[in-house]
């Protein structure tokens, strides 16, 4: 009799300990669920900073697809501006992301670039465009398996590289632009020292020498007119990528003002 309260007791308390593990363990998982999912709900309502405080407590926590916490998080910090601190989370991000989820990363990390790059545009023309480059080839280098044809992946990934194109075009273009301008300062120094000088001949030559100067100058004005056109047009083109970059803040339209959604 004795013996067989001592082996329910130790039964009992076998079944309590494994209980106890079992119902730690779910409330384990189920804490790391609530603070993934929460990291998008707060995403959902703008509460940004919220977002990014969940989605750490996610990383403290969950052992397995930490690309997510790290993506998510990311991407929070994208939506308020903190640029760097985002490309880090997104670069780690990418770096741990299963291919079937890369694209997701790669369109906000290639967002974080381009930002990056409109923030230097102005002072660093190099710069901008090398991250502009980077852009490019973080889209360019996303794996078929997460951006299958006609897809809502595929689309936002070609939108998201057209807008990088066209915002590196408009700075290389004005800054061809005003190298035409410098260049046309130049040429239009050499037309009028040119045109003192036949003027100083045509002193010297007589009535005759007038006039072919004349109809050299007049040919010399007809070619600085299609300079002058080059160079507007080029710096209209900077002048409308320079446009098309302003309205990107809140209210624009030339394109994304926030990243996509977390998971």
């Amino acid at each position: 009799m004795l013996r067989r309260w001592s082996g329910l007791r130790l039964l009992t308390k076998i079944n309590l300990v494994v209980g106890t593990a079992i119902l730690l363990a779910f409330a384990y998982l189920g804490t790391t669920v609530y603070f993934g999912a929460a990291s998008q709900v707060r995403y959902d309502s703008n509460d940004f900073p919220g977002a990014q405080k969940a989605a750490t407590t996610f990383l403290a926590l969950s052992p397995l697809e930490r690309h997510i916490g790290y993506y998510n998080r990311g991407t929070a910090k994208a939506a308020v501006g903190d640029f760097e601190p985002a490309q880090e989370d997104l670069e780690t991000a990418l770096e741990i992301t299963p291919p079937r989820d890369e694209c997701a990363v790669r369109i906000n990390l290639s967002y974080v670039y381009e930002k990056l790059a409109d923030q230097v545009a102005g002072q660093d023309e190099k710069k901008s465009g090398e991250l502009y480059d980077q852009a490019l080839a973080t889209l360019d280098d996303a794996p078929e398996e997460c951006r299958p044809d006609k897809s809502e992946t595929q689309q936002k990934s070609d939108e998201a590289k057209q807008r990088v194109e066209n915002k590196k075009q408009g700075g290389q273009s004005q800054n061809s632009g005003s190298g035409d301008d410098s260049q046309g300062s130049d040429d239009s120094q050499n037309d009028d020292q040119q045109s003192g000088d036949d003027s100083q001949g045509s002193n010297d030559q007589g009535s005759n020498d007038n006039s072919d100067t004349g109809d050299q100058n007049t040919d010399d004005g007809a070619g600085q007119t299609e300079q002058e056109k080059k160079r507007e047009e080029l710096k209209q083109r900077g002048e409308d990528s320079n446009r098309e970059q302003q309205q990107q803040g809140p209210g624009g339209n030339g394109g994304r003002t926030t990243p996509d959604k977390p998971w």
